[in-house]
């Protein structure tokens, strides 16, 4: 690749997912993303921020960047490729397009895969729905753990606390009484502690 083409191809390409901008949308403080890469982005985050700059967007539904979007397609046109939007992943073995996905072997199909031999009477899913399932089982598995981590750290926090307190209690009490005292109190725990 020359200079001029590879810087833009950085240029050109999202900082999500590092490749061709497919669909891009651009953010109020004028950062461009893919709009899936985005919608991804921001699935379980609260705020929508920008990925890069974590400014917070102040739309949900950000306009397509047609700047960009003819850029890409004129960028392609001269590669002599076909548009990013267009491309689909390819069966290895059929060079069809992967459509399906097979539960049992947890692995993208085309149609003709799932007519073979090799996945006869398997289980099938649209690949979208079957995405969206496993995100969905994720989370699931993922909560238990995210709860766990949240006890730990309140245990954590609590143990230290409590140092502190401890820490704090000695001190005020080795201050209020007199050096006497304190080695009395000493003599007394320590013939408490050998009986």
């Amino acid at each position: 690749l020359t200079f001029v083409t590879s810087t833009l191809l950085q240029v050109l390409s999202c900082p999500i997912c590092c490749e061709l901008f497919r669909d891009p949308v651009v953010l109020t403080c004028s950062h461009s993303f893919c709009k899936v890469c985005l919608e991804n982005w921001w699935e379980d985050k609260p705020l929508k921020t920008c990925p890069v700059c974590k400014r917070r967007s102040s739309r949900d539904n950000p306009p397509t960047n047609l700047v960009l979007k003819n850029l890409v397609e004129t960028f392609t046109e001269e590669r002599g490729q076909t548009a990013p939007s267009s491309q689909q992943p390819e069966c290895s073995l059929h060079s069809e397009k992967l459509r399906l996905f097979c539960l049992d072997h947890q692995e993208l199909i085309c149609l003709v895969c799932r007519d073979s031999r090799t996945h006869k009477d398997h289980r099938f899913r649209p690949i979208e729905e079957a995405a969206s399932d496993l995100r969905e089982q994720l989370r699931r598995n993922i909560k238990p753990l995210q709860d766990k981590l949240k006890v730990r750290d309140l245990l954590l926090l609590f143990q230290s606390e409590e140092r502190v307190h401890r820490a704090l209690s000695e001190q005020t009490v080795s201050c209020s009484i007199s050096p006497e005292e304190h080695q009395h109190v000493l003599l007394q725990k320590g013939k408490s502690d050998s009986k």
